[in-house]
C-alpha cells in the first residue's frame, strides 16, 4: 500500500485470497444455507493461476504439488487427448511452441477479426482461424481448440488443486474478471468454468477483490485507489470503503495492457541488438525467439530486487566458428526506460478513472498495489 505522500510501500495481498470470503449477495444467501460443496476463489490470469479457499477461519491460497501458490497459464497440447498446463506446459515454449499457448485468456471471447488480436495471433507459432461465431480458433495438428476450451484447462487443473487440498469433489467457483470484460467475455468465463466441471456462483472485479483482501490491514479505510498491473491487463478502481460495504466509484482497464508488453519490448531491444551485431533475425526463429521472450521475463523479474543482471540465452545462432550466444548486460534504469511508455499507459488509465469518479489523486487515502508487474521499482515509483 501506498498512504500518502512519501510514505512506506508495501505490495498488497492478492485479490484471489479474498474471493471464498466475500464477493457478492448471491454468495453470502448460499452461506446461510446448509453446506453441499466448497465454494473456492479462482484467479485465472493471464500470466499465472491461482486458487483459493476458506479453511476454518483462514483464506488460504492453495498450491499445487511443487509448493507453488500459482501456476502459469500456460497450455501444450503434444497430441491428441493429452493436455499439460503449469509449468512443464511453460517449459515446452522452447522445444515444442507450435503446439503451446501462453495467455489464451487474452484471447477469451475476443473477435478474430480485432487489430489487437491479429496483432497477437499475427506472431503466433500456432496456425489459426475465425470460428463461426467470430472468436479464435487455434488449429493444433489440425484439431480446432475454442479459447474457452484453453481456459478450461487452466481452470480443471486449478479445481484439481483444491479439490486434492480439501479432500473433496469441488464444483463450486468464484472467478475474478478484469474489469474491462464486457458481458460477452464474461459470458465466456463462465462457458470456460462449464467445461471444467466448475458451477460458477459469482464473478468479482479483481481490483475490487484486491480491496476485500486488504480491508484487514491497518490504516485501510476511506478513499482508496486499486492499482492492477497483472501479465495481461491493467485495472484501476477508486473505491469507498469508509462504509460496512464498499462502493465503487469508478473503474477503468486496458485488456491489451500488461507485463507481458515489456518482455516483448526488452525483447525487441535485445534482438535488434543481436541483428546488429550478426544479421540475423532471431524473430524468424520460433523456438529461438520464444527463448529470448523467456529469458526477458527473468531478467525483467531480476531486476525488481537487483540493481542490474544480464540476459543471457545460449546458443541461439549456429556459424562456422561455432555456436553463438545472445549475450546483454542490463541495469534498472534500462528497464525504467523500456517500460516507460507502457508504464505511463497504466497512468493515464488511472487519471481516466479519478476524472470518472470525480476526484484527483491526493484526495485518495491510499492506493494500494497488485498484480505481478507491480512489484517493479518503476511501476512503484511512477
Amino acid at each position: 500500500m501506498i498512504e500518502g505522500r512519501g510514505a512506506k510501500r508495501r505490495h498488497c495481498s492478492s485479490g484471489v485470497a479474498s474471493l471464498a470470503r466475500r464477493v457478492s449477495a448471491r454468495v453470502e444467501d448460499r452461506a446461510r444455507m446448509p453446506a453441499t460443496s466448497p465454494i473456492v476463489g479462482i484467479d485465472l490470469g493471464t500470466t499465472n493461476t491461482s486458487v483459493a479457499a476458506a479453511i476454518g477461519s483462514k483464506v488460504t491460497i492453495l498450491t499445487g504439488v511443487d509448493g507453488a501458490r500459482a501456476f502459469p497459464s500456460v497450455v501444450s497440447l503434444p497430441q491428441r487427448r493429452e493436455v499439460i498446463v503449469g509449468a512443464a506446459a511453460r517449459s515446452r515454449l522452447t522445444t515444442d511452441p507450435a503446439r503451446t499457448i501462453a495467455s489464451p485468456k487474452r484471447l477469451l471471447g475476443r473477435k478474430y477479426a480485432e487489430r489487437e488480436v491479429q496483432t497477437m495471433i499475427g506472431a503466433a507459432p500456432y496456425a489459426t482461424r475465425a470460428g463461426d461465431d467470430g472468436t479464435v480458433v487455434i488449429e493444433i495438428d489440425g484439431e480446432p481448440h475454442a479459447i474457452a476450451q484453453l481456459c478450461a484447462h487452466l481452470l480443471t487443473a486449478a479445481r484439481a488443486i483444491a479439490s486434492q487440498h480439501l479432500g473433496t469433489d469441488v464444483t463450486q467457483a468464484v472467478l475474478a474478471v478484469p474489469v474491462s470484460f464486457d458481458d460477452v467475455r464474461c459470458r465466456a468465463v463462465e462457458t470456460a468454468a462449464r467445461l471444467a466441471g466448475l458451477e460458477l456462483v459469482g464473478l468479482i472485479a479483481e481490483p475490487n477483490a484486491a480491496a476485500l483482501a486488504n480491508r484487514y490491514i491497518a490504516g485501510f479505510g476511506g478513499l482508496v485507489g486499486i492499482y492492477d498491473f497483472g501479465g495481461g491487463t491493467f485495472d484501476f478502481s477508486v473505491v469507498d470503503v469508509s462504509r460496512s460495504r464498499f462502493q465503487v466509484l469508478a473503474a477503468q482497464g486496458d485488456p491489451w495492457l500488461g507485463g507481458d508488453d515489456i518482455d516483448t519490448v526488452l525483447a525487441e531491444a535485445a534482438i535488434n541488438q543481436f541483428w546488429r551485431q550478426h544479421k540475423v533475425d532471431l524473430r524468424r526463429q520460433v523456438v529461438e525467439y520464444q527463448r529470448v521472450r523467456l529469458a526477458c521475463e527473468e531478467a525483467k523479474r531480476a531486476l525488481s530486487t537487483a540493481p542490474s543482471t544480464t540476459l543471457h540465452v545460449r546458443e541461439v545462432l549456429r556459424t562456422t566458428d561455432g555456436m553463438v550466444d545472445l549475450k546483454l548486460a542490463l541495469d534498472a534504469a534500462t528497464l525504467t526506460r523500456a517500460a516507460g511508455a507502457i508504464v505511463r499507459r497504466t497512468l493515464d488509465v488511472c487519471q481516466l478513472a479519478l476524472r470518472k469518479a470525480g476526484v484527483t489523486g491526493d484526495q485518495l487515502s491510499g492506493v494500494y498495489l497488485c498484480g505481478g508487474s507491480s512489484l517493479m521499482p518503476a511501476v512503484r515509483d511512477a
